[in-house]
């Protein structure tokens, strides 16, 4: 092939992008999460199904700041720019286009460019490449104040396996950054965030919290117990935590006989701010007294750890399992 062609199919797709730029560059205009889903498409899709697009209009948030009359809290659910702000200060409450929520300005205008986890020189806005200030637990505790104070006292700084928030919170897929335009065809598959933001994702609940070997405890005159230890693998701060909303462990316990029947079962709840909750890297023991018919014949023990809703109609396993009863 003469040594021309390779520049000139360059050439050619450059002549039949940039027009495709300019076009963005035009709807770039809006700067709203509506005007970003012309070229990031699947990020902006997913952003709607999260808590942040939903942030402003929530009716739980309406009601519990008494239809938005509680200043305190308002700045988080409409915030200005954050990484137009110097660290440390608080979000600040923007004055426009509310309804939004926590939007794409809120983690990633800078100016007039925007920042990621990517730098690029193509595009119809500038595009740096942030990798201190973004992936930091230290900005989402901007607005989760409670979860970044646990993070930093609870989990070890010296750890090789700290997370950040995003680490759990986000996690990735390869795909491209863009698409709906031309300019996205060349731009290179990369490591893309879920900007879902799924709080109990199969990443971050898969062996969240393991159960230590579980034991019947009988004492003359007092009902059975079953002793356990849960310990959390799998947050950077305690389970349950967070300031606002329900937010449940649940701990359910069966005694089964030799034919799995279940003889006897209990259930114990553990909320945000009790001793019970379970801080990072550290058995937790706890004694649930079960009531249990035929308890002697007891010869086996389940164990479900879930994190659920206050209907119990949303339910994530975070660990289970079974043991034969120690003799």
């Amino acid at each position: 092939m003469d040594s021309k062609w390779p520049h000139l199919l360059v050439l050619l797709g450059f002549s039949v992008a940039l027009p495709a730029c300019r076009l963005a560059e035009r709807e770039l205009q809006d700067r709203t999460p509506r005007g970003c889903a012309n070229c990031h498409t699947n990020i902006a899709e997913r952003w709607e199904r999260s808590a942040h697009a939903r942030a402003w209009n929530d009716p739980a948030f309406i009601r519990e700041t008494e239809e938005r009359s509680a200043d305190d809290c308002l700045p988080c659910h409409a915030p200005q720019p954050l990484l137009d702000q110097p660290p440390g200060e608080p979000a600040a409450l923007r004055g426009h286009e509310r309804h939004f929520g926590v939007e794409c300005r809120t983690c990633h205008q800078l100016g007039e460019a925007y920042a990621g986890p990517h730098g690029s020189r193509l595009g119809p806005h500038p595009v740096v490449q942030d990798t201190v200030r973004l992936p930091c637990s230290d900005f989402c505790g901007i607005c989760h104040e409670m979860e970044a104070k646990e993070h930093a006292t609870e989990y070890s700084a010296s750890s090789p396996n700290q997370h950040t928030c995003a680490q759990c919170h986000m996690p990735t897929c390869r795909e491209r950054l863009t698409q709906g335009h031309l300019l996205s065809y060349i731009h290179p598959q990369r490591a893309v965030h879920d900007h879902a933001f799924p709080v109990w994702s199969p990443t971050v609940s898969a062996g969240a919290v393991e159960i230590g070997r579980p034991a019947i405890v009988r004492a003359e005159g007092q009902p059975v117990e079953v002793a356990l230890a849960l310990t959390n693998r799998g947050a950077g701060h305690r389970i349950p935590t967070g300031d606002y909303g329900h937010r449940e462990l649940r701990i359910a316990v069966e005694l089964l006989d030799l034919e799995r029947r279940r003889l006897g079962q209990a259930e114990q709840a553990v909320f945000p701010g009790e001793d019970l909750s379970l801080a990072p890297g550290v058995p937790t023991p706890f004694r649930i007294p079960v009531a249990a018919a035929a308890s002697e014949s007891a010869e086996r023990i389940r164990v479900v750890v879930q994190r659920v809703n206050q209907s119990r109609s949303f339910q994530t396993t975070l660990a289970e399992g079974e043991w034969p009863v120690a003799p």
